[in-house]
């Protein structure tokens, strides 16, 4: 059996516990009148924000899981998501330069989730000729 990179590891227990503090750091700072103040400078109101966050930290949370259990599909969606995460905070947040932390962080663990080891991990084919290869 092909062990797991050690980026896609480092990579989706990175994600596991970020969403997971992001998680309850939302939920305890909910009634938090400074970070209400600043989430009312969006351009959407600050419970659709919150119902955002809670998504999309969902989202990677499971996406992350998923990764760790060897399904493919489970980059993909991350990869969309995350795409479409940014599309929405550069359309909303009032101070664009607030998404690049998160963007660079997001290009940098897509480019290790999609790199040629990672590739050879995710492949069904590797996965089955793993399967074919165990001695007998």
């Amino acid at each position: 059996m092909v062990k797991r990179p050690v980026a896609v590891a480092v990579s989706c227990w990175f994600l596991v516990i970020g969403s997971l503090f992001a998680l309850v750091s939302a939920f305890l700072g909910r009634h938090d009148p400074a970070m209400l103040a600043a989430m009312g400078d969006g351009a959407i109101p600050a419970e659709v924000q919150y119902a955002i966050l809670l998504f999309s930290q969902g989202i990677t949370l499971v996406a992350a899981l998923a990764m760790l259990q060897r399904q493919r599909g489970a980059r993909t969606v991350y990869l969309v998501w995350g795409v479409i995460d940014i599309a929405l905070c550069l359309a909303t947040l009032p101070v664009k330069m607030d998404v690049l932390p998160g963007a660079l962080m997001f290009a940098v663990i897509c480019a290790f989730l999609y790199s040629p080891k990672s590739n050879a991990w995710f492949s069904p084919r590797k996965a089955a000729n793993d399967a074919c290869m165990t001695p007998a």
